[in-house]
């Protein structure tokens, strides 16, 4: 969905300054479509929430960076936004080419990024930066000029929006101010929203929500009389380059567009220029064109040497894969996001590496996001050795890697199975000043734990988060040490609420303590809490009274559950331990009826229940899995060797039943 511009992931306070435009916009004009301004766009987040949740009939979006204007056109064609026109100018001279031309303006401003320490700790260093006064000032001057050219190009009865992700005074309600003198005047947003400033203005706090802080002001221009004439120059495509289609050439390309993408045309002046490219000019054209010489493009290309243009599929969209998406992505302008997106979705670590050297040869920069994806790949694979190659190209080329990188790095290394290069790597983090955190610990718990060193592990307990507590009570439950266990359920409980996988693994350790009061009763305290209990949980139950043979319990939590691999292996299981054969067979047919393809270890399962039947009844039970599993021959007789062998050879059958259909023989 994310490939598809369905989703655009945001952080939750970064969503607030639309939300409340949209709040303000619905009392001030009604159903009216507005013409919108969105003075600093890059990459995306806010103008495509903009398309999506006002009504706009035109979304002028500006980024001074070309590179980062493509990644903000790729973006939003991604999202399907067919109403925006791309500009790459600097954004403090556009309210003097078009004053009093737009509904609305956005000034999202570039801060000092305070708002970020959540995520970024190292946003409160720049206070410590010698040169701190210097930039402070270069950034109050640009976000001024900024403000003064959106309220200039707003026009009078229109709406400003300013926000910022910073927290100081003078980045925020100083320049509001400033605004002020201008003639704005201050839409309250504590109707709308949660009231934060005497002022009206929206502020969120950091620490309030656990969130990132942001600052939202609104302003409302005073209705005075302007002249459209004044302001709209004559029309002519032909100085332009471009020439109008025919009545009969708009018709021929609707109707191809249609059949080809299922997809109609929006609105709009379609064109063509001299390359005979095809493009949608927007309605609003006469008023805006001296900011043409400015756009990316004059709006979005239909055709390309006579063929549906990639920019166009992109916006339709369609059944489309994941790699066809990433195709047009890039094509349309995605650049390093593109190929960002490209590591994201690769299945394992060679795809990843694949995918990076592809974005080298194309002359992109790897950044430290780029670097830290590629990192997480080799995680996944459990490739310590690839990690650390990755890691050390990232110092080789003067890329800084950060909490996260080392996180990642350390994890790879647990993973693998190399503690010496975890602990090591976790030092060297410390001597660069980088402050651990909770994922940090949770890697080398990890690593500590999968070398058997269970003391090293609790000595990292009080800096660990809920994934981290949840690995340690896990190894405790692999020693049945209910004790611990519990203690440390305790200890998670006083800062977060334990999870549903913490609580399984408890239960866990209560099965495996051979204690089923107290595996029933951790059930119970999952449901008090509200957690639903899943097929894990259930398995780990089913398992603990297969032990103990208490079948009758073991059969209401099958049957409460359902039968899916997970719970029928673990009943075939809980019959094998009573040596059920028929019961154990019974479960594993259901569950072929169900077209649920059995893995190796059901299988295993099944192989040991029937252990203590009869020979001939072994060959007949097992020619049931021919026709009604869809489990190669190959793998079934592999996870059935060892109990065969075991059951069966000592009566001469093992070799009679292979050659009866189910393989050439062990």
């Amino acid at each position: 969905m994310h490939h598809s511009g369905e989703v655009y992931g945001q952080e939750a306070t970064s969503t607030l300054p639309i939300e409340s435009l949209r709040a303000v916009a619905e009392q001030t004009f009604g159903d009216q479509p507005l013409c919108v301004l969105d003075l600093c766009a890059a990459p995306g987040s806010k103008a495509s929430q903009v398309a999506s949740q006002l009504h706009i009939d035109l979304l002028v979006a500006n980024e001074p960076q070309k590179t980062r204007a493509a990644l903000l056109q790729a973006n939003l064609l991604r999202a399907g936004v067919s109403e925006a026109l791309i500009l790459s100018m600097d954004g403090t001279r556009i309210g003097a080419i078009m004053p009093n031309a737009f509904d609305v303006v956005l000034v999202d401003a570039p801060c000092s990024g305070e708002g970020n320490i959540r995520k970024d700790p190292s946003a409160w260093d720049r206070w410590a930066h010698n040169d701190h006064p210097q930039q402070l000032q270069s950034r109050l001057n640009l976000q001024k000029d900024l403000m003064s050219s959106g309220w200039q190009a707003l026009r009078p009865g229109g709406l400003l929006v300013y926000s910022t992700c910073t927290l100081n005074h003078e980045e925020n309600e100083r320049q509001c101010c400033q605004l002020q003198e201008q003639g704005a005047q201050v839409v309250r947003l504590d109707e709308q929203l949660v009231p934060s400033t005497p002022e009206g203005f929206l502020r969120v706090w950091p620490h309030w929500l656990d969130v990132e802080g942001f600052f939202v002001a609104c302003f409302y221009k005073e209705t005075t009389h302007v002249d459209p004439a004044a302001q709209m120059d004559c029309l002519s495509l032909g100085k332009m380059g471009f020439r109008r289609l025919k009545t009969s050439e708009v018709a021929g390309l609707q109707e191809r567009v249609l059949q080809e993408l299922h997809f109609s045309l929006p609105p709009g002046i379609p064109v063509m220029d001299k390359e005979e490219d095809v493009f949608l000019l927007t309605k609003r054209l006469p008023l805006l064109q001296k900011l043409l010489p400015h756009t990316l493009l004059p709006g979005i290309r239909l055709l390309s040497k006579q063929q549906i243009s990639k920019e166009l599929r992109l916006v339709a969209g369609g059944n489309l894969s994941s790699e066809e998406w990433l195709d047009l992505y890039k094509s349309a302008g995605g650049g390093l996001g593109a190929s960002s997106l490209s590591l994201k979705s690769a299945v394992d670590a060679p795809t990843a590496w694949k995918a990076f050297q592809e974005m080298k040869q194309q002359r992109l920069e790897p950044d430290i996001v780029s670097y830290n994806t590629l990192l997480n790949a080799f995680a996944k694979d459990s490739d310590g050795a690839g990690a650390q190659e990755v890691f050390n190209e990232m110092t080789d080329v003067s890329v800084t890697p950060g909490v996260v990188s080392f996180s990642v790095l350390i994890e790879a290394h647990a993973r693998a199975g190399h503690r010496k290069a975890a602990e090591q790597a976790f030092r060297i983090m410390q001597e660069l000043g980088l402050q651990p955190n909770e994922v940090t610990y949770t890697a080398l718990l990890r690593a500590r734990l999968l070398s058997g060193d269970l003391l090293g592990a609790e000595d990292l307990q009080n800096e660990l988060n809920v994934v981290g507590y949840t690995l340690l009570i896990d190894a405790y439950a692999r020693v049945g040490n209910v004790e611990k266990a519990e203690a440390a359920v305790d200890a998670l409980s006083m800062n977060a609420a334990p999870n549903l996988a913490t609580y399984t693994a408890l239960m866990k350790a209560y099965s495996r303590a051979h204690q089923l009061q107290g595996a029933e009763a951790v059930m119970s305290r999952m449901k008090a809490q509200g957690l639903e209990p899943n097929s894990i949980t259930y398995v780990t139950l089913i398992a603990a009274h297969g032990k103990a043979k208490s079948l009758q319990r073991a059969e209401e939590l099958y049957k409460e559950q359902g039968p899916n691999l997970a719970s029928a292996t673990a009943m075939i299981g809980a019959y094998g331990r009573a040596k059920d054969a028929e019961r154990a067979q019974g479960v594993f047919d259901e569950l072929c009826a169900q077209t649920v393809r059995p893995d190796a270890i059901c299988c295993r399962q099944l192989s040991q229940a029937l252990t203590g039947a009869r020979p001939q009844s072994e060959r007949k039970v097992y020619c049931k899995l021919q026709p009604s599993v869809l489990l190669s021959r190959e793998r079934i007789c592999n996870a059935s060797r060892n109990a065969f062998e075991a059951s069966i050879a000592s009566h001469g059958r093992a070799r009679q039943f292979c050659a009866e259909g189910c393989c050439s023989g062990f």
